[in-house]
C-alpha cells in the first residue's frame, strides 16, 4: 500500500515554524482510491505533529472566501459520499410543472426513496438544481438496478418503467420523469464528479448556506491517511510512489488532475 511505502519517512521531527513542506493525503474508498500531493504547503510544528496554516490576504472579502471555502467542502464530501456508497448511475427526477417549492420538493423526494426501499435497500447522494425558468429537479446518485425488479404485487417488470412509476405516483402521472444515467466505464467516479458539480454549481447560484444537497444516513467515512514531505523531496518521486502503487493494488481508470497556480496533484484511480 501507498501509505505503507511512504511511512518510513521521518514525521515527527522538529521543524521550524511556518516551513514550506510537501504532503500527500490518501483517502480510501470500498472500490478505489484519491490522492492529493501538495506541492507547496505552509505548515507550522510543535514538534509532533504537523499544522497546515491557511493565511486570509488583506482586503479579501470574509463572505465570499467564506461562500469558496464551503462550496469547496460541499463538493469534495457529496464525491466521497457518492463513493463509498458505490453509486454508479445517477436518477434526474423532474417535473412538467414549474415546481419552485423546496418543501414540496424534500417532501416528494423522501416519499418517492420511502416507496423505492419498501423494494429494498436503497442508499443515494443527491444534489438539487434549478432550470433557468426556475424549476427544481433533483440529481440522485445511487447503485445500478437490475434489469428487472418486482413491484408492489410481486410481478416482474423493467427496472427503469418501475422507477419512473413511482416518481409519477408520487408527484402526478402527467407531471413527471426519470431520466437515467449510467457511464460505461469508471461509473462511481464519473457519478460522483457530476453530482458533486451541481452542488458547486447551486453554491454559486443559491443563498450562502442554502441546503443544496443530502443523503442517506449512515454512510461511512472514508479511510484518509496524510504524510509529510520535506519541502526538497523531489515531485516527480512522489509522482512516481502514487503511479506504481495504483498498478501494484490492480487499479484502473486512472483520472489525473494537475493545478500549477496552486501547486497540486490530483488522482482518482478505480477497479473498472
Amino acid at each position: 500500500m501507498l501509505a505503507c511505502t511512504l511511512d518510513k519517512f521521518q514525521r515527527n521531527i522538529n521543524a521550524d515554524v511556518f516551513t514550506r513542506r510537501k504532503s500527500v493525503t490518501i483517502t480510501e474508498f470500498p472500490q478505489g482510491v484519491e490522492v492529493l500531493v501538495r506541492e507547496n504547503h505552509e505548515t507550522c510544528s510543535d514538534g509532533a505533529m504537523y499544522i497546515e496554516v491557511e493565511r486570509t490576504k488583506r482586503g479579501e472579502g470574509d463572505h465570499e472566501r467564506s461562500r469558496s471555502v464551503a462550496a469547496r467542502r460541499a463538493k469534495s464530501q457529496v464525491r466521497k459520499r457518492c463513493k463509498m456508497i458505490g453509486a454508479d448511475c445517477m436518477l434526474t427526477l423532474t417535473y412538467r410543472e414549474n415546481m419552485q417549492d423546496e418543501e414540496r420538493l424534500q417532501r416528494d423526494v423522501k416519499a418517492f426513496v420511502k416507496r423505492l426501499r419498501a423494494l429494498g435497500p436503497f442508499e443515494y447522494v443527491l444534489a438539487v438544481e434549478s432550470q433557468e425558468r426556475g424549476a427544481l429537479h433533483v440529481h440522485m446518485a445511487c447503485q445500478s438496478f437490475p434489469k428487472w425488479m418486482e413491484n408492489a404485487d410481486g410481478i416482474k417488470v423493467k427496472s427503469y418503467n418501475l422507477i419512473r412509476s413511482i416518481w409519477r405516483g408520487v408527484v402526478g402521472q402527467d407531471n413527471g420523469n426519470v431520466d437515467l444515467t449510467k457511464p460505461r466505464s469508471n461509473g462511481a467516479h464519473r457519478i460522483a464528479c457530476y453530482i458533486s458539480k451541481y452542488v458547486a454549481k447551486t453554491f454559486e447560484e443559491a443563498v450562502f448556506n442554502a441546503k443544496s444537497y443530502w443523503c442517506s444516513r449512515g454512510i461511512p467515512k472514508p479511510k484518509i491517511v496524510k504524510l509529510w514531505f520535506s519541502g526538497d523531496t523531489p515531485s516527480a518521486d512522489l509522482l512516481a510512489l502514487v503511479m506504481g502503487d495504483f498498478i501494484g493494488r490492480g487499479y484502473q481508470d486512472f483520472t489525473h488532475y494537475h493545478d500549477q497556480l496552486n501547486e497540486f496533484h490530483w488522482f482518482a484511480a478505480g477497479r473498472g
